[in-house]
């Protein structure tokens, strides 16, 4: 990489919340790690306007470009439709100039366009001025190459912040305590409160499970209301509590409160959320679906079916009774393949390959 010039063009690390966001922030932490320079570009923030920051990005893009021509590595960061069409936009300005350009594709909707007549029109369009791909996980590998991209593909998973590493570190070495067989259990759900993200799943399963169960949902989002409902209609309100949006260390005492981590959301990429659970030593609860088998593996927890509330209370009176099994497996996973330093050295052997020949 002497000589050349690492382009970062994303999302807003500290403006914007979300997966993307959080990926990003632990990539940069890795190379500061390193040593390794870079430039950073934002393309999107929810606190400006959607248009200035499309047109600011642009201006950096084409400023770059001229600057620093074949030198320039672009490593864009795409999410959803709206994503895919700026990174686009970028992409197709920097090529004119002989950048080399890189896209990473973190967005579930990507499974969605690939399914799609239109979707797929519109993907072979977007990938045209792209050198080369990162998929997160190796299931999506295989659907981009059995999509028919012929570009260089490569497989990075996202990192974990410093914070979240420590936590992994310090959960480690500290010593577990017993739990009582019928004490209180706390089940954890964090998401945001959209559609596909399991969340009424689980308030269902809640209904089945015995009293001691309970359960915290942390997130905000347009099903909230409808949750919230849900549990009423259900007569849950006792075990049942919104927490609303957590961040930095309200996030880390909530983790440490619970004893299980249950998301069977088929509406996650990778889930940054399930590496962050197995930080705090939380047995997990997934969807059995694409990418979240990559991520969510036998020693950490159990996968459940999409939309089955059974399976899922089923999967945490498992969980609860052979809690002891689980213990360290998650913590010593976060260690050995999400830490920035080591998602940040896989992420660079990709970036710099020579061939990105669009």
């Amino acid at each position: 990489m002497a000589g050349n010039k690492l382009i970062i063009v994303g999302t807003h690390s500290t403006e914007t919340r979300g997966g993307i966001s959080a990926a990003v922030s632990g990539y940069e932490q890795g190379f500061t790690q390193q040593g390794i320079e870079f430039i950073r570009v934002n393309s999107h923030s929810d606190l400006r306007s959607r248009i200035f920051t499309w047109l600011s990005a642009w201006f950096q893009v084409l400023q770059l470009s001229v600057k620093y021509r074949s030198r320039a590595v672009f490593w864009f960061h795409c999410g959803p439709w709206l994503s895919l069409t700026r990174k686009w936009s970028f992409a197709v300005t920097a090529r004119l100039f002989g950048c080399q350009t890189v896209a990473h594709m973190h967005s579930p909707t990507l499974h969605n366009y690939i399914n799609s007549q239109y979707g797929q029109y519109l993907l072979k369009l977007f990938f045209a001025p792209f050198g080369r791909v990162i998929a997160l996980t190796p299931w999506w590998k295989d659907q981009l190459v059995l999509f028919g991209i012929n570009k260089p593909i490569d497989v990075c998973a996202n990192p974990v912040s410093e914070d979240i590493l420590s936590a992994a570190i310090q959960t480690l070495s500290t010593p577990k305590i017993v739990r009582e067989p019928q004490g209180d259990i706390v089940i954890l759900s964090m998401a945001r409160l959209i559609e596909g993200k399991g969340i009424e799943h689980v308030i269902d399963a809640m209904a089945i499970l015995p009293e001691h169960y309970h359960l915290k949902v942390a997130g905000e989002g347009p099903l909230k209301q409808l949750l919230i409902q849900r549990v009423a209609s259900l007569k849950l309100q006792h075990r049942v509590t919104f927490v609303g949006w957590v961040d930095s260390v309200v996030k880390h005492n909530l983790f440490n409160s619970v004893d299980i981590f249950c998301l069977p959301s088929k509406y996650d990429s990778f889930g940054v959320v399930f590496i962050e659970a197995m930080a705090f030593d939380l047995p997990i609860i997934a969807c059995d679906w694409g990418p979240i088998t990559d991520v969510v593996t036998p020693e950490v927890g159990l996968l459940v079916p999409y939309c089955h509330p059974q399976a899922i209370a089923d999967s945490v009176e498992t969980l609860a009774k052979n809690y002891q099994d689980y213990w360290g497996k998650g913590p010593q996973r976060v260690m050995d393949n999400f830490s920035p330093l080591t998602c940040c050295k896989n992420v660079i052997n990709s970036l710099f390959q020579q061939d990105n020949s669009a």
